[in-house]
């Protein structure tokens, strides 16, 4: 709990000015408690922290998308994300159609597209997101020696990708494009003129391609946040 005069000014926003002498008090006040973030980032534990609404308890509008989301994934089901997204239907019924148009809606090649979703889920630190998709990488004809070489967690940056995972894609230029493009953009929220006119270029010349890329990278970041916070685990197998 704040101290009593530490809230009135928070309570009074024309004293911005006194906010010198208010931070000073936050850090010698007696009965104020420093705020930290917690050091260990990722959990430990297999159990998930929210898995999403029970069946029997859900609305007409989440048993309504979730039938929608079990039809469109016979295979997966309610793995992943979509259960904790089920919470809220308005979140999970726009989210369902975003990831099936980044998934399967794009110009991009299933294995192009394995490749950004690698790379987002390594830099998110998303283990489920990762191992999820090693075998669909597998699947669209990346070696396990390919899925390996790519930096993971405090190991990311544009410069590992460069140094670990561009020697063994032999060469091929628009694969080198798209994981330098996405590891930039992953590393620093945007891309510099050079990599933008390069990949456009190896790419196609089409913007729109990389309207494509971006989508993919922000839908799966978004996705890996999910999992890494409601402690989503890969189902068994993968």
């Amino acid at each position: 709990m704040l101290p009593q005069h530490i809230r009135y000014y928070i309570n009074f926003p024309h004293r911005i000015k006194q906010l010198p002498s208010l931070f000073h008090s936050l850090k010698t006040h007696p009965n104020t408690t420093p705020l930290k973030m917690s050091s260990n980032t990722t959990t430990t534990t297999t159990t998930p922290r929210y898995n999403g609404p029970p069946e029997s308890e859900m609305t007409p509008a989440q048993r309504s998308i979730r039938s929608a989301i079990l039809s469109s994934r016979p295979r997966t089901g309610l793995s992943g994300p979509f259960g904790p997204w089920l919470a809220v239907p308005s979140i999970a019924a726009p989210a369902q159609e975003l990831g099936r148009a980044c998934r399967y809606g794009t110009s991009l090649s299933f294995k192009e597209s394995e490749l950004v979703i690698l790379l987002t889920g390594a830099r998110t630190k998303s283990h489920a997101e990762f191992e999820i998709h090693r075998g669909e990488a597998i699947k669209s004809g990346w070696s396990e020696e390919v899925v390996e070489s790519i930096p993971r967690d405090e190991a990311f940056s544009w410069e590992a990708v460069r140094d670990g995972l561009v020697p063994l894609l032999e060469g091929d230029e628009k694969m080198v494009a798209l994981a330098l493009f996405t590891a930039e953009l992953l590393e620093t929220s945007t891309v510099g003129e050079e990599s933008y006119e390069r990949t456009k270029e190896v790419m196609g010349g089409k913007d729109s391609v990389l309207v494509e890329i971006v989508s993919i990278v922000g839908y799966y970041t978004y996705v890996a946040y999910t999992l890494n916070v409601f402690n989503i685990q890969a189902p068994a197998g993968k």
